[in-house]
């Protein structure tokens, strides 16, 4: 009797291969996402639907990664995942109210998703033994965190609030993103190291949504300046903590923030 159990436990085990798995967890939060457009327009509801998309987004990457998953990575590592689908499916709520719009943005959604899990797969798999496709799974989860950021702080803008709440969820918005990208780096513990340097530089985002606050421009440009910032500063961070920081490098960053600045400057409008 125990040996049948045994049997079938294993026959569950293998029942989806970890690829289904995150196949199966795409469609379930497109389909998610999809269903939003039914909702009536009340903004509560919309408020805690996208909440509960969320939350629904953490629990479908934490099935589909279980596998070798442990209680630092179930924190850590899921954040990027979980925190994408707060912003997407807050940009989609700024979407007209049709198909033809919103049918596209959820595909593209789904297929995000579906790559940003097996991103993630690998740092999960990486941490025990070295694979090959750790460098190109590092540089698919920094393009996802960037996009994450521009949504969210877009959404951050465009509620309108005071410029210290501004820096404050900029600065909440932050630190659990740039703590995922520096823990993948070496993907060990949480060092002290790790949070110093991920208080810090949120800290200095912060710093920019406040200052940037005061400055007459559209969310959307707001959000683009922002994240541009936050590109910088994780960019430079991470080369250096890779010992890879060069002069070379650091002047394409500065271009990089210059020219977005020097954007910004041309397409505000001091007139009020």
């Amino acid at each position: 009797m125990s040996n049948f159990k045994k049997v079938s436990l294993k026959k569950s085990e293998i029942l989806f291969s970890k690829r289904q798995k995150i196949v199966i967890a795409s469609i379930f939060i497109t389909v998610g996402l999809l269903f939003f457009t039914q909702l009536k327009p009340l903004l509560i509801a919309q408020y805690q639907y996208i909440l509960g998309l969320s939350i629904l987004a953490y629990l479908l990457s934490l099935w589909a990664l279980w596998e070798g998953m442990s209680r630092l990575k179930a924190v850590v590592l899921l954040t990027l995942p979980t925190l994408f689908t707060l912003g997407l499916a807050s940009f989609y709520f700024l979407l007209p109210v049709r198909w033809l719009t919103r049918l596209p943005v959820a595909i593209i959604f789904g297929l995000s998703f579906y790559s940003l899990l097996l991103s993630q797969n690998v740092f999960n798999v990486a941490s025990e033994r070295t694979i090959p496709l750790y460098r190109a799974a590092s540089t698919v989860a920094f393009l996802f965190t960037l996009i994450t950021i521009f949504f969210l702080f877009n959404v951050v803008f465009a509620l309108k609030l005071n410029f210290y709440l501004n820096g404050l969820l900029v600065f909440l918005i932050s630190f659990p993103l740039i703590l995922q990208t520096l823990w993948s780096i070496e993907m060990e513990q949480v060092t002290s190291q790790v949070l110093i340097f991920s208080f810090i530089l949120s800290l200095v985002m912060g710093e920019f949504a406040i200052a940037f606050s005061f400055w007459p421009i559209i969310p959307t440009i707001w959000s683009l300046t922002l994240s541009t910032m936050f590109y910088c500063l994780l960019g430079l961070t991470t080369q250096f903590w890779k010992e890879r920081l060069s002069l070379r490098l650091v002047l394409e960053y500065l271009g990089v923030g210059g020219g977005v600045l020097i954007f910004t400057i041309l397409t505000t409008s001091w007139v009020g």
